[in-house]
C-alpha cells in the first residue's frame, strides 16, 4: 500500500517533464548560431543561387527559436534572402539602427573577416516599440557571391568575447560535421510574416 502513494507523485512528474518538452526551447546560442549560419554557407556553396529560396520560408528549418537566418548579396547590396519575403532585394544602405549605424553595410565589412564576424545595432523586436541591442553573426559564403547570417537580441556579451568564440571554432565551423537541416519538398514559399 506504501508504493501506491508514490504513483500519483510519479504521474505528476511525468506531466511536467512532458509538458516542458512539449513546448519549444526559448532562445539559442551563439554557438548554435555559427554553426548555422556555416551549416547554410555550405547549401549555398553547393547550390549557388538555386539554394537561396531554402531560406524565404518563415515556416522553414532555417527558422528557430527566437532568430532565423538571412542572406545577403554585398556586391549587389541588397537582402538576397530573408524568411520575411518582404524584405527581399532591400537595399543594404537603407537599414539603419537608432543610432545612426549602417547594419547592412557593417554586416558586409564583418563578412569579410577570414572567420566572418560579429556587428551590433540596435533593433526592435517583435511586438516591441522600444529598440534593444541585437547581434548578428555573418559569414562569407566561400566561391559564392552570398554572405549568410543570423543574430539574437543581446544586453550583455561584448564583440571582443564573441570573436574569441570564433578563434575557437577555426574557419569550417565547430569539431564536429553537423548535417544541414531536411529543407521542404517545396522550397518556393509565398508566405509572408
Amino acid at each position: 500500500m506504501k508504493s501506491m502513494k508514490w504513483i500519483p507523485l510519479l504521474l505528476f512528474v511525468l506531466v511536467l517533464v512532458f509538458a516542458a518538452n512539449a513546448y519549444p526551447q526559448e532562445g539559442t546560442t551563439f554557438d548554435v548560431i555559427i554553426t548555422k549560419v556555416r551549416l547554410a554557407a555550405r547549401v549555398l556553396e553547393e547550390k549557388g543561387p538555386a539554394g537561396l529560396s531554402e531560406f524565404n520560408n518563415p515556416a522553414g528549418p532555417w527558422v528557430w527559436a527566437d532568430t532565423y537566418i538571412f542572406v545577403y548579396d554585398c556586391d549587389e547590396g541588397i537582402i538576397a534572402a530573408h524568411p520575411n519575403n518582404q524584405l527581399i532585394g532591400v537595399k543594404l544602405n537603407t537599414l539603419i539602427d537608432v543610432h545612426g549605424t549602417y547594419l547592412g553595410l557593417d554586416l558586409c565589412n564583418a563578412a569579410k573577416r577570414e572567420k566572418g564576424g560579429f556587428t551590433e545595432y540596435w533593433w526592435e523586436k517583435l511586438g516591441e516599440a522600444e529598440p534593444s541591442r541585437k547581434i548578428s553573426y555573418i559569414y562569407q559564403v566561400p566561391g559564392q557571391p552570398y554572405q549568410v547570417g543570423a543574430g539574437i537580441y543581446e544586453p550583455d556579451l561584448s564583440l571582443s568575447e564573441l570573436e574569441s568564440m570564433l578563434d575557437r571554432t577555426g574557419t569550417s565551423g565547430t569539431t564536429e560535421t553537423p548535417e544541414a537541416p531536411e529543407t521542404p519538398e517545396t522550397p518556393e514559399s509565398t508566405t509572408e510574416k
